[in-house]
């Protein structure tokens, strides 16, 4: 509530909500982390069908993976909301 409120004061209403640094620029080292993250769920893709690591009635953590390489990799190429997506590593 207290962030909210610091939020209203210094910004005012109409501005509150928006965070431009997560959309702006790229913070360093938000590139490298981003590109080894798909790096990594490209490995453990592979390394769960290869091990048959999964439940085959609901593969809903192959499905997790594969979108999250798909979107990881477009923004990595088309270079947009990389700052977000390190946010949403971090959350996860």
């Amino acid at each position: 509530m207290l962030v909210l409120l610091y939020a209203w004061m210094s910004k005012g209403a109409s501005k509150m909500f928006d965070h431009e640094e997560l959309f702006g620029g790229v913070w360093s080292g938000a590139f490298t982390a981003l590109c080894f993250s798909c790096g990594y769920f490209a490995y453990d893709q592979w390394d769960m069908l290869d091990n048959h690591l999964y439940n085959t009635q609901m593969p809903s953590i192959l499905v997790h993976h594969i979108l999250l390489l798909v979107c990881f990799t477009l923004a990595l190429y088309r270079h947009v909301t990389i700052n977000y997506l390190i946010l949403t590593l971090v959350c996860e």
